[in-house]
């Protein structure tokens, strides 16, 4: 099993490294989230080849792999941010460089497609990571929440109880367990890979957007049949966002997933939650993936109980004043 690796948390005027390891994006709601960052009092980096378009990718393979091992090697950057998901990441895995990463462990956070990277850091590197929003949605959130978010990641002990009003159990009980997951779809991608997620022991979550109910149920059942259910501690489910022309019956769409995602684990007697808040089009709370977190049916609740930062040596941070993105 590899070692876990806690990355350092993060202090006021820290710098924050932007990464578009797959899809082109919006540069105005890029540039909108890099103030908001700004605006809780933290610096960022990124270089021009952030804004490269390569058909649908943000400039060519190489290009995205040697930026995320660039920022893991800059030691002015403390955390990393995904400028946006969409489609490539699965692609650079190979590339990144995982003795350059347990060397230089980081903050690192992003989702959907993302969760190739987040599956490659946690199998290859053992790096504690995090799910939360992508830097072109930080422009579209309220001041305070990113403000939260930016605090969480300064805590030096469990951050506790999550938010997450409006839980469904499915199936009650108890758990405790590191989270893994993300993505449905790229979760099971990733399986006969030499980076398929290690199942026994954890906590899965899962979220996705787009998906067919039979395509749901096609990707569970690929799961099932690969034994990643087998040892598992709990599920936690978060947002399943419906394809065009279910617009009008998100509701039964919503009951109809929960009737596969039971069907497809009736052979395990694990918790099961639902409509946690995090994934697509809606509030997207940060989690650790990692670092044991407790579910509890009877309560309702989803609470971090582990630290998810390590101890480390740095050269003070001079002040707190927010600078203009450094490119090039």
């Amino acid at each position: 099993m590899t070692r876990l690796i806690k990355p350092p948390a993060l202090k006021a005027g820290d710098t924050v490294g932007i990464a578009a390891p797959a899809s082109m994006f919006s540069r105005e709601a890029f540039l909108r989230g890099i103030e908001r960052i700004h605006e809780a009092g933290y610096r960022t980096f990124f270089t021009p080849g952030i804004f490269s378009e390569e058909s649908y990718l943000a400039g060519p393979d190489a290009r995205r792999a040697q930026e995320i091992n660039s920022l893991f090697a800059d030691e002015k950057v403390r955390a990393i941010f995904c400028a946006r998901g969409g489609y490539g990441s699965q692609r650079i895995v190979s590339a990144i460089d995982s003795e350059l990463v347990r060397r230089n462990p980081k903050i690192f956070m992003g989702y959907s497609d993302i969760t190739a990277l987040h599956g490659y850091f946690q199998k290859v590197c053992g790096l504690v990571t995090f799910h939360g929003p992508l830097v072109t949605e930080l422009g579209g959130m309220k001041k305070s929440a990113v403000e939260r978010l930016f605090g969480s990641f300064s805590k030096k002990d469990a951050w506790g109880d999550l938010a997450c009003e409006g839980i469904e159990i499915l199936r009650s009980g108890e758990a405790e367990g590191a989270i893994a997951g993300g993505s449905l779809s790229l979760f099971s991608m990733l399986l006969g890979t030499p980076y398929e997620p290690e199942t026994g022991g954890k906590i899965l979550f899962f979220e996705d957007r787009g998906e067919k109910p039979y395509a749901i149920d096609r990707l569970f059942s690929h799961i099932g049949l690969a034994g990643k259910f087998k040892g598992v501690n709990g599920v936690l489910l978060g947002r399943f966002v419906p394809p065009k022309g279910w617009e009008s019956g998100k509701e039964s769409y919503g009951e109809e997933i929960k009737r596969i995602v039971l069907d497809a684990m009736q052979d395990f007697h694990f918790p099961i939650f639902w409509n946690f808040p995090a994934g697509h089009a809606g509030e997207n709370i940060c989690f650790p993936m990692g670092v044991r977190v407790r579910l509890d049916g009877d309560k309702r609740t989803v609470t971090v109980v582990e630290c998810c930062f390590g101890e480390y040596a740095r050269r003070p941070v001079s002040g707190t004043r927010n600078r203009r993105s450094r490119q090039g």
